[in-house]
């Protein structure tokens, strides 16, 4: 093998080891702000107080 083959080869690794290092790194940060976002989310839904309904005392009976 020449010298620049083997120089190629070891830079076509490189290149997709780094691409595979960027595509864990997006989906991990992806991961994360799902959960940030899903996690506020339930934060917000459970703070709010049971939605009453109201009673209509005194109003005409339903047909």
């Amino acid at each position: 093998m020449y010298h620049q083959e083997i120089m190629q080869s070891l830079m076509s690794e490189r290149a997709r080891a780094l691409r595979a290092e960027a595509a864990a790194e997006r989906d991990a940060r992806l991961v994360r702000r799902a959960r940030e976002y899903w996690a506020e989310r339930a934060e917000r839904f459970a703070a709010r107080p049971a939605a009453r309904r109201r009673r209509h005392h005194g109003a005409a009976p339903a047909r």
